[in-house]
């Protein structure tokens, strides 16, 4: 029970460092502490008042559970930041995060026949919902009207999910990172995925370790729950990769501005964009652009904080 209530804490703390307003996935630091920097735990008499008890431990300690979709979604469920979802004509207007919310009710205005269009305003949201309406949109043949914005968990998603997709007038699709961007980080730092995943989740949970409700946790619990959370992370670049190759999109488009090339230039920035052109290289195709200059627009850009990547390698 107490790993249960624990894990719950780590999310929130974990989540909190999220490049869409705490709900993606972590935008992990470039450095992160090694298990040789800690140094075992002092007896409870001599525990400086205020710090942990506990150790991250080695992830090749760990034992990492095998978890199902199922077990994922339970743990994923949130109704927090409800999004605004309406239907008119044959559209549904969709203004919000992309959560457990949104999803539930998207799935049931998907049994009607007459939908053919999601019109989206969104900065993000759940990497795992994300995903999951996703799937409504392009299982359904919807096309995808981006209003104003679509970021982070909306452009990775959403946006590559729909037949067609309109982006209006001053609009703007950036990205910044998915799930997948762990695997460049980590080659930055030179350890393993599973090595940064252990240490950021760790690093963000032992501030809570000693907090009211929590301080019995031994360090056996301390492990499970990072082991529990590596095992969700893990699951989810699983169902990530699934899902860009149904649609038919090349999964680089989400994590492009990690490439080691492209790196410097997205320093200091909320994320990037690309020309619609740019866009096509990833499989990005059938995009109309209702500006009357050429997208992305400057005003769109900076307002957001996008710096535009243009792409040469594909």
């Amino acid at each position: 029970m107490q790993s249960a209530i624990l894990l719950v804490a780590v999310f929130a703390v974990v989540l909190a460092t999220a490049g869409c307003n705490g709900s993606d996935s972590p935008d992990l630091p470039a450095t992160t502490s090694t298990p040789e920097t800690q140094t075992a735990p002092p007896p409870e008499s001599e525990t400086t008042p205020g710090t942990s008890a506990f150790v991250i431990p080695d992830a090749d300690d760990l034992v990492i559970p095998t978890i199902s979709e199922s077990q994922l979604e339970a743990s994923r469920r949130s109704f927090h930041s409800e999004p605004s979802i309406r239907v008119e004509g044959s559209s549904i207007i969709y203004i919000g995060f992309t959560n457990t919310a949104g999803y539930d009710k998207l799935i049931r205005l998907a049994e009607q026949d007459n939908i053919s269009e999601l019109a989206i305003t969104s900065p993000g949201g759940n990497v795992f919902w994300g995903i999951k309406i996703g799937e409504i949109i392009y299982e359904n043949g919807w096309d995808v009207h981006v209003r104003g914005l679509c970021l982070s968990s909306c452009a990775n998603y959403v946006f590559p999910a729909g037949r067609n997709k309109v982006i209006e007038d001053g609009g703007i699709v950036g990205w910044h990172g998915s799930a997948r961007q762990n695997h460049f980080i980590a080659e930055r730092n030179g350890i393993s995925v599973r090595k940064l995943m252990v240490e950021t989740t760790g690093g963000a949970l032992l501030p809570e370790a000693d907090r009211d409700g929590f301080h019995f946790l031994d360090q056996e619990g301390f492990n499970r729950v990072i082991a529990r959370f590596v095992a969700e992370q893990e699951m989810v670049i699983e169902l990530e990769r699934a899902f860009y190759e149904k649609i038919g999109v090349d999964a680089d488009v989400s994590v492009y501005g990690h490439f080691p090339q492209r790196w410097d230039a997205i320093q200091g920035s909320g994320g990037w964009t690309f020309t619609l052109e740019d866009m096509a290289k990833f499989g990005l195709d059938s995009i109309t652009y209702e500006g009357s200059d050429a997208y992305p627009s400057e005003r769109a850009r900076a307002l957001n904080g996008l710096v535009l990547i243009e792409v040469d390698d594909r």
